[in-house]
């Protein structure tokens, strides 16, 4: 495998299945070729309200959450964290969080 992989969203392997609901949802971290890293990118319409609250307890993984564009809100732990273009939201595997789009 070449040291640098590039792909654009719509290059990327997508998922479509029982959690499809109007969505899209990409398999960044397998299209890309990641090895040690989960990675997924995903498309909200808005006001999107299908994001599942989930945890990554079984599997101990964070997730890392970055907007590229719109805005969102993701509900942990007894609050909300507004998501918007330039900030950074890491969660822990044991948390449960929905997201909600604005």
């Amino acid at each position: 495998m070449p040291g640098i992989t590039i792909k654009r969203l719509d290059q990327m392997e997508r998922y479509s299945g029982s959690f499809q609901k109007g969505q899209q949802f990409f398999f960044a971290g397998k299209s890309l070729g990641l090895a040690k890293l989960g990675m997924n990118a995903c498309k909200m319409p808005p006001h999107w309200e299908h994001y599942p609250e989930h945890d990554h307890v079984a599997d101990d993984e964070e997730e890392l959450y970055i907007p590229l564009e719109g805005t969102g809100m993701l509900y942990a732990e007894g609050q909300s964290y507004p998501m918007e273009r330039g900030v950074l939201i890491r969660v822990g595997a044991t948390t449960k969080r929905p997201i909600r789009r604005a």
